[in-house]
């Protein structure tokens, strides 16, 4: 007899939202979230750039008159995230029976399968992995002794003096929003990444607009570079790349986590995985029949990086076939048309298909629409005029992906997202009402892009001929 339906291991946004899903679907819930003074796991920790750079841009620092930043904004961002957390808090979950359990444990397999924790054993009709990532293996040498931080170890900084001088390494969304919002709260930024652009699966001509923006605000940028080694003594740490140096006071790593199987035994009960994470099938199977994973745990990405919109959406397909015995098969369009965002000031927003996968695909049927942020009402007004709008379309005008630069990107993004979800074609977003001034503009405006090509055969077919050649 098992003592619960479903046994879900993870602290992470994924696994609070597979528990409510399974408590909404009337099932025994036992939520176990791995902690220990070694290993804390906050479900929430990719957002805590962002909540720091919302406050950085109510404010720039003059790089002329450099001040030493204070600890407020950091106080500010702890305070936002723990209201973010709130909203599936473990007294909310508990209040909603799911059984909570805080504390290391392990599979066993012997005499029977069961997690085992807090001389508990925890048994079930099925179990759900989704206990994320955590910060990379130090990869420089000299980088464990000197010292360095990850997104998670961010929220440690607003009781101390906030380091002024900060090296940035990887090429992870999460190092280019920090690098920004860093140089504006009043630091110096260098950003070392070994692509040769920022942000290496997003098209050229929207990664040289954010690394303008990123230059403009005072952040020093290496491209194509690598970090051969590290050094400190008692006034700095020291960046070693080839023949250059940089004297810095913290160092911020924004490499891609690696997954958090190693604590719990998978090897004894004979779940099969690697660096890049457990093994599934697309029912979220692992190879032990009771047991599925979800999320990052899985080396799942969207676009290249990390979201929490994948990872939720995942626990909830993950739920249902643990639960039951007819199974969904993960839809990889959905994927693709879910919205993603890095969030700068101005923000990326990405849906769908992008120009490189197009190009990678040898697609030659499909046209690329651009306008530019820089004549719509409202950007004037607010004099922000720096983005612009690409939507990706075929022959037939059907909308197949989009990405946005600019202010309210995020929000203007969700629209293309429901316009590929329903298959409509590029003229509806022209026949939709769009409020003026509004950032909307910018969407009709792009979309009408498609009547000048359509309405001269000679223009698109040039057009389309040029882009295939790329």
């Amino acid at each position: 007899m098992s003592d619960y339906d479903l046994v879900i291991i993870g602290n992470t946004a994924a696994a609070r939202a597979a528990a409510i899903e399974a408590v909404k679907l009337g099932s025994r819930v036992a939520l176990v979230l791995p902690s220990t003074d070694s290993l804390t796991i906050q479900t929430q920790k990719d957002l805590y750039p962002c909540a720091l750079g919302e406050i950085a841009k109510s404010y720039r620092v003059d790089p002329s008159r450099l001040q030493s930043p204070t600890s407020y904004s950091w106080k500010y961002a702890n305070l936002a995230i723990e209201r973010i957390e709130q909203q599936t808090d473990p007294a909310l979950l508990a209040a909603m029976g799911v059984d909570l359990l805080i504390g290391m444990g392990e599979f066993c397999r012997r005499p029977h399968l069961a997690f085992q924790i807090n001389d508990r054993s925890l048994r079930a009709t099925a179990y759900l992995i989704a206990t994320g990532g955590i910060s990379p293996y130090p990869i420089v040498p000299g980088l464990q002794a000197a010292g360095y931080l990850t997104v998670d170890r961010l929220p440690t900084l607003a009781d101390g003096q906030i380091p002024v001088r900060w090296a940035i390494i990887g090429d992870e969304a999460v190092g280019v929003e920090l690098a920004q919002t860093l140089a504006r709260l009043g630091c110096q930024v260098t950003l070392i990444i070994e692509s040769e652009q920022i942000l290496p699966y997003e098209d050229p001509e929207i990664a040289s607009l954010l690394q303008a923006q990123l230059e403009a605000d005072g952040v020093q940028i290496y491209l194509e570079s690598s970090v051969t080694s590290i050094k400190s003594d008692s006034q700095a740490k020291i960046v070693v790349l080839g023949d250059d140096s940089i004297a810095v006071d913290e160092i911020f790593i924004a490499l891609p986590d690696r997954p958090l199987v190693e604590p719990f035994n998978l090897v004894g009960v004979g779940i099969e995985y690697n660096e890049k994470g457990i093994s599934v099938d697309k029912h979220f199977r692992t190879s032990h029949r009771q047991i599925y994973a979800c999320g990052s745990v899985c080396g799942n990405v969207l676009g290249g990086y990390r979201s929490n919109s994948l990872t939720e959406y995942e626990a909830k397909i993950a739920v249902h076939n643990a639960l039951f015995k007819r199974k969904t098969k993960v839809d990889y369009r959905s994927y693709n048309n879910l919205p993603w965002a890095v969030y700068t000031d101005p923000p990326l927003a990405r849906v769908g298909m992008t120009i490189e996968t197009a190009r990678n695909g040898k697609r030659r049927d499909l046209i690329i629409l651009k306008h530019d942020l820089i004549d719509c009402t409202q950007a004037i007004l607010a004099n922000k005029t720096s983005g612009l709008c690409q939507i990706i379309v075929d022959r037939q005008g059907r909308i197949l992906g989009a990405a946005i630069v600019g202010q309210n990107a995020p929000e203007l993004i969700t629209t293309i997202a429901l316009a590929i979800q329903h298959r409509l074609k590029i003229t509806d977003l022209t026949i939709a009402a769009s409020l003026s001034p509004s950032y909307s503009e910018l969407l009709d405006r792009t979309a009408r892009e498609w009547f000048n090509i359509s309405h001269t055969p000679d223009n698109w077919f040039k057009r389309l001929f040029n882009w295939g050649k790329k």
